[in-house]
């Protein structure tokens, strides 16, 4: 699955994607996918995945919101 089409498939989630290359969007796989991030990061660490590539697919900032920086 490449890095984008996972993206769109846990929309809304944190992603631990372990990539099978290096290109902008890399194929690879999907380890862990969850909504809330303290449930990720615990599953994270009782799994003990490592050298994954981390990211919440969706925006940053939710619609109504703005950010100063």
């Amino acid at each position: 699955m490449k890095l984008d089409e996972a993206k769109k498939k846990f929309e809304g989630q944190w992603i631990a994607f372990r990539a099978y290359g290096e290109e902008t969007n890399p194929e690879g796989a999907v380890l862990l996918h969850k909504q809330n991030r303290r449930e990720f990061d615990n599953e994270l660490l009782q799994r003990g995945i490592k050298d994954v590539y981390i990211t919440y697919a969706g925006p940053p900032i939710p619609p109504g919101y703005a950010a100063f920086f």
